[in-house]
């Protein structure tokens, strides 16, 4: 069942969006956690109607702000690239309404060097067994352990820089990236017109990719 349309004799009533309530949004333009930063400003277009009461109250469309309330760069050796979003404001109606969400966290992957540094220590290993020997030229015992332990200890820092040199992980979020945001705390607004919900959701088109991760513990 579609949802009705506010009407009021008073065109400064506002209802009451609960706390939890979901914000499905795009961003407008495309992160990386190369080049964004902490307190960039973001913006957003929001991609499905919220509904209270089987009244439309925020139409998809409309124009949300937020920032990155965190980014990190995925380190030299290990960790993982991560940008951590919040929504700060709703534009609606010729209105600006603060909002409140819990913020969103998306990880990229991590460098697995534990097993670059172990594949590195092996061929350390079986190239010092290769070639070391006693002065007469035979392989003794002794010198083989001597020289697979120094091999390996070798290998295990060949691996390490070899991790090092490979370029960290980029997390990328493109322009148009679906992601749910849920309200941290009500707000209350003034619902859309009909005009006004119409001219907003002009234009918008299904599709994109959806990321989620909810960070109540942030």
């Amino acid at each position: 069942m579609p949802a009705r349309f506010w009407t009021s004799s008073d065109p400064n009533a506002q209802v009451t969006v609960l706390e939890d309530t979901l914000l499905r949004v795009r961003c407008n333009e495309p992160m990386s956690s190369r080049q964004t930063r902490a307190g960039a400003k973001l913006s957003f277009t929001l991609s499905e109607d919220v509904v209270v009461d089987g009244v439309l109250i925020i139409p998809r469309g409309a124009l949300l702000h937020g920032t990155v309330a965190g980014a990190k760069q995925a380190g030299a050796l290990t960790g993982a690239a991560e940008l951590v979003l919040k929504l700060t404001a709703l534009d609606l109606g010729g209105r600006s309404y603060p909002l409140y969400t819990y913020q969103f966290k998306v990880e990229g992957t991590s460098k697995t060097t534990e097993v670059k540094v172990r594949n590195g220590a092996l061929i350390g290993a079986v190239v010092g067994g290769i070639f070391s020997g006693s002065a007469n030229g035979a392989p003794s015992a002794a010198s083989k352990v001597i020289g697979m332990g120094t091999g390996a200890a070798l290998g295990a820092g060949v691996g390490t820089a070899v991790s090092a040199a490979i370029p960290a992980p980029i997390l990328s979020l493109p322009a148009e990236s679906q992601i749910d945001f849920y309200l941290a705390s009500p707000i209350s607004v003034v619902p859309a017109s009909e005009k006004e919900a119409r001219r907003l959701s002009q234009g918008l088109h299904a599709g994109g990719p959806v990321l989620y991760v909810r960070g109540d513990n942030l």
